[in-house]
């Protein structure tokens, strides 16, 4: 079960002056992965747009000192200790959010972790625990909140955390990119489920930023798993981290994007050539084939707007 820690403090936020924009104002918002790197970027950036903030993570002197960080800047937040790859303590984490700062309107599902190597070196065990976190923990959080935004109406807001390697092939992550590519096709998916409502979804594929992912990770697969990561890919990995964006940017970045309904948020346009290369490669697939097979009604049916498969 979720543990939970609670202190309502100054209501009164920085960013929240005459220009700010009305929403996320007054809204309550969960945030996986909370107690660093863009996690607390953009729990930071709630904050200062006058959000309320459950700061869920699984490393609670972290999330400690998150909560106290953010306090001192005049949140109003509380911290959830929460295993997010554990499909019992969903219900509880959210429970015990509601309880202390009102209905959840936010979901950011932002932990992920890094694990493995190429396929062919990447354990099977190492595999499951990465598309736990990255993926599963994205799908439970939102069969968890959905019926809640459901029953308390009004607009509502899913983001979940990918990365570029959920958009272009990068090697030697096999385990890190697939679960990256579901996270774009969940987000996808959902957003295609939720057409027509009032429940937005964005999905952020940050390109390089300064966080702990790296080294989070290589500790609790050890700890959790028994398996000694790669110092050498470590070090080599936070020494090019150290140079990417600034998390706190990232997250106001995301914030302007949520509160504009933006679907895809990326952080880097060097990656430009690559995706063009990547889609050029899909399209010519489709124009260069003969199209033996005649018409596909399902196609047609996507073309014109229709589900193909009614529900």
């Amino acid at each position: 079960m979720p543990e939970i820690q609670a202190q309502s403090e100054s209501a009164a936020h920085t960013g929240q002056g005459a220009n700010a924009p009305e929403w996320p104002r007054g809204e309550v918002a969960f945030v996986t992965g909370a107690a660093s790197g863009i996690g607390l970027g953009i729990s930071r950036a709630l904050v200062r747009a006058g959000a309320r903030v459950a700061l869920a993570d699984i490393d609670q002197s972290r999330l400690d000192a998150a909560a106290e960080a953010l306090r001192d800047e005049g949140g109003v937040v509380a911290t959830v200790r929460l295993d997010v790859s554990d499909p019992g303590a969903w219900e509880g984490a959210a429970d015990a959010a509601e309880a202390e700062l009102g209905p959840v309107t936010i979901l950011c599902s932002n932990a992920g972790v890094n694990g493995g190597s190429s396929a062919e070196k990447t354990t099977y065990e190492v595999w499951k625990w990465v598309h736990a976190i990255n993926i599963d923990a994205q799908f439970l959080g939102a069969a968890t909140f959905l019926p809640r935004f459901r029953e308390h109406g009004g607009r509502a807001h899913i983001l979940n955390t990918a990365s570029m390697a959920g958009i272009i092939p990068i090697p030697d992550v096999a385990a890190y990119a697939s679960s990256k590519f579901a996270s774009v096709g969940f987000s996808r998916a959902l957003r295609a489920d939720l057409e027509g409502s009032a429940i937005g979804v964005s999905v952020l594929c940050p390109g390089t930023v300064a966080t702990r992912i790296v080294e989070s990770a290589a500790v609790v697969q050890e700890e959790m798993l028994g398996i000694e990561a790669d110092r050498g890919a470590v070090e080599g990995n936070l020494r090019m981290l150290s140079q990417g964006a600034d998390p706190d940017a990232v997250g106001q970045q995301v914030v302007e994007a949520m509160a504009a309904g933006q679907f895809l948020i990326v952080t880097h346009k060097d990656f430009l050539p690559i995706v063009r290369a990547v889609n050029e490669e899909m399209e010519s697939a489709f124009v260069d084939f003969d199209g033996r097979h005649g018409s596909d009604p399902a196609a047609a049916m996507l073309v014109q707007g229709q589900k193909p498969v009614s529900t």
